[in-house]
């Protein structure tokens, strides 16, 4: 990558936005070594392929952009999420992808959970209660034989959070969890990680589906972010 400053791997820390696509990245980043710049990327932004292939677009090849094509306004075909920065596009069919998107793994499981990338959903996703996200787009969605989950959902829930302050590690008594369950959103209060009481939980998520869906998109959470992720996704 062509910045200005060397980078420096780092291991999964504070939630930071990705320099380069300008997504929110929880695991190993890539930081300049430069005191005084923000610079920082995803691993798959740090060191991208130049071309790549995605089976659910047969027809595609990718190339790999610093910044979106043209000037009209560019969805992620996989999440239907806002193309802002980095992105994987296909001059022929006209697709995007975000590089963490692109990366996204076709199947995950912890032996006793296993979900199953979809490009299509296989029903309605279970936050949305629909099965498009953008106009045509239905949208990529995990599917783990019972429930849909899309991954433009689940980007939105934790973005949400994390805008709340809830993934600050300063943030250890209360701190207030937005979940949403068929447009309605709703206020969960974690108290403080010593009394270990929680009043309200209403998220639809299976808690061991949701936080392998975590780790897919954004990376392996450190264990105070898993526990978090616990809250939200209890029912």
């Amino acid at each position: 990558m062509d910045h200005e400053h060397s980078l420096k791997r780092k291991p999964p820390g504070e939630p930071y936005t990705c320099s380069g696509c300008k997504e929110l990245g929880f695991g190993s980043s890539y930081h300049c070594e430069n005191k005084n710049c923000s610079y920082v990327l995803h691993g798959e932004c740090a060191y991208p392929d130049p071309h790549a292939r995605h089976p659910f677009f047969r027809k595609s090849c990718f190339d790999f952009l610093r910044k979106p094509p043209g000037y009209k306004r560019r969805y992620c075909n996989a999440c239907g999420g806002d193309v802002l920065g980095f992105v994987y596009h296909c001059s022929k069919t006209g697709y995007d992808l975000h590089p963490c998107c692109l990366k996204l793994q076709d199947s995950i499981s912890d032996g006793d959970v296993k979900l199953q990338l979809y490009r299509k959903s296989r029903s309605k996703c279970v936050k949305c209660k629909h099965k498009h996200v953008v106009g045509n787009i239905q949208g990529w969605s995990y599917y783990d034989g019972n429930s849909s989950y899309h991954v433009s959902c689940f980007k939105a829930l934790i973005l949400d959070n994390w805008r709340r302050g809830c993934f600050s590690q300063g943030h250890r008594s209360t701190t207030n969890l937005a979940t949403t369950s068929g447009g309605a959103t709703t206020q969960l209060t974690i108290v403080g990680r010593r009394s270990g009481r929680i009043r309200s939980m209403v998220a639809k998520m299976a808690v061991v589906a949701f936080k392998l869906i975590f780790s897919a998109i954004f990376g392996n959470p450190i264990s105070f972010f898993t526990t978090i992720l616990e809250v939200i996704a209890s029912n």
